[in-house]
């Protein structure tokens, strides 16, 4: 009885799991709109990367847990692969699903990688072009106040 919980509990991790990684998938869609609106705000993108660092940070616990019970019953599983042959058939088609969801959402991150850092050259190009700014309004200002630079004048006049 208490191996068949284990298997339980080894198959619900993995279910877990693939619901985990679906809500990442989901966020990676939001975060890429946000990346992609001019008008998004930094808070809107920080809030997309913290709700992925929870849902990954309870994957990897899923994993650990996943890996100590495995370990616990993988024998049990060896010996009587008649008696838990839907688990593993069950067990087998979560891992395909976690492995296909796993390479889309890697594929998301790279794409929202790209994003940000086209984001972010855009904002060092806005930045850049604001201190250019700021120097000929600094410049301008202190030729209407006669704050001249003394190599450009002659003041023996």
């Amino acid at each position: 009885m208490e191996d068949e919980a284990y298997v339980r509990v080894l198959r619900e991790s993995l279910e877990k799991k693939v619901e985990l990684l679906q809500l990442i998938s989901k966020e990676n869609e939001v975060q890429s709109k946000v990346l992609k609106d001019p008008t998004s705000t930094p808070d809107e993108l920080q809030a997309t990367m913290d709700h992925k660092d929870v849902w990954v940070d309870q994957i990897s616990t899923l994993d650990d847990g996943f890996s100590v019970i495995f370990d616990k019953v993988k024998p049990l599983l060896t010996e009587h692969k008649a008696k838990y042959r839907d688990d593993i058939a069950a067990m087998q088609d979560l891992v395909r699903e976690i492995t296909d969801l796993t390479a889309q959402v890697r594929k998301q991150e790279q794409e929202n990688y790209r994003l940000v850092e086209q984001k972010f050259a855009g904002i060092r190009k806005q930045v850049k072009k604001i201190r250019k700014s700021q120097s000929a309004v600094s410049n301008y200002y202190k030729a209407m106040n006669g704050d001249y630079d003394s190599q450009f004048l002659d003041k023996s006049k």
